[in-house]
This record gives C-alpha cells, sequence and structure tokens, in this order.
C-alpha cells in the first residue's frame, strides 16, 4: 500500500496456505516423547544416586587403607622389643573424617601363623563401620618384622 491509498485493510490474521508436505506434531505425538524422556532422566536420577552410594564407600575403603597405613608404619617404627610389638592382638575403634573404624591388630611370634622368636607377623584390619554393606569389609595389611640380628654372612 502506498502513502495516501485509500483501499480497506483486512481486519484479522491472514489466511496462509498449506501444502501437503507440512505436517506438525500431534498431541499424542509430543505426549509420547515428553514421557520417554522422563523415563530416561529418571533412569539418570537413580545413576546419579547409585554412584553417590559406591563413591561413599570407595572412600571410607581409602580412609581403612590409610588407617591401616599410619598404624603399620608406627608398629615399624617401633623396637623390635619394644611392649606394642608384643601384645598379640588388639582392637580400637577410631573416627577419621567423621566416620568411625574398627581397627583390629594381630602380632603373631610363634610358628603356629607363621612368626618365631627372631620374626613377628604383624596383621592389621581395618574395617568402616556403619555406612554402605559393600564397603564394610576389612582392608587389611600384612607385615614381617624380623629382629635386628646380624647374620651368618656377615664378617669385619
Amino acid at each position: 500500500m502506498a502513502f495516501g491509498d485509500k483501499r480497506k485493510r483486512r481486519n484479522g490474521p491472514r489466511k496462509t496456505r498449506r501444502t501437503k508436505n507440512e505436517q506438525g506434531f500431534t498431541l499424542i505425538e509430543t505426549s509420547i516423547a515428553l514421557v520417554v524422556m522422563m523415563v530416561v532422566t529418571l533412569a539418570t536420577a537413580g545413576l546419579f544416586a547409585y554412584a553417590i552410594n559406591y563413591n561413599s564407600g570407595a572412600n571410607d575403603r581409602a580412609m581403612a587403607l590409610s588407617i591401616a597405613q599410619k598404624r603399620m608404619e608406627r608398629l615399624r617404627r617401633a623396637p623390635f622389643t619394644d611392649a606394642s610389638l608384643s601384645t598379640a592382638s588388639s582392637t580400637e575403634y577410631v573416627t577419621s573424617n567423621g566416620r568411625p573404624y574398627a581397627v583390629l591388630t594381630t602380632i603373631c611370634s610363634t610358628s603356629t601363623c607363621g612368626g618365631s622368636a627372631s620374626l613377628k607377623v604383624i596383621t592389621i584390619q581395618v574395617t568402616p563401620l556403619g555406612g554402605t554393606t559393600w564397603a564394610n569389609t576389612a582392608a587389611t595389611m600384612v607385615s614381617q618384622r624380623a629382629a635386628p640380628t646380624i647374620g651368618p654372612y656377615w664378617s669385619n
């Protein structure tokens, strides 16, 4: 329309022509797509809960190994005749990062379990208490400690 053209303007929406190739989504197709997306989203949320549970359990196992390593290093540093290396078995409860652990220390100096008068077998088991059930198995460390004696091949 040019300026000043006095033609009557049409009020209301313009009609568009549809070709045979144009098609839209129906309400049923849209609903099915939404249901499929909802199922995928719920499955993903379940996987997140599963991952959080197992990551927490893995953290418990890592902390149990750390506690066992610290305990083993403390016993390795002690002299062979120290009283801490003469106790056959002891159980302690330790809290690390707000989580409880049971620490079982077994020291064997008899031939029934592989030790002798000059060799001690040290076993440390750390068990996470509470938490997830799969991570509640004990983390075990075994080491041998020999008496500081001079061997038969030593010479001046």
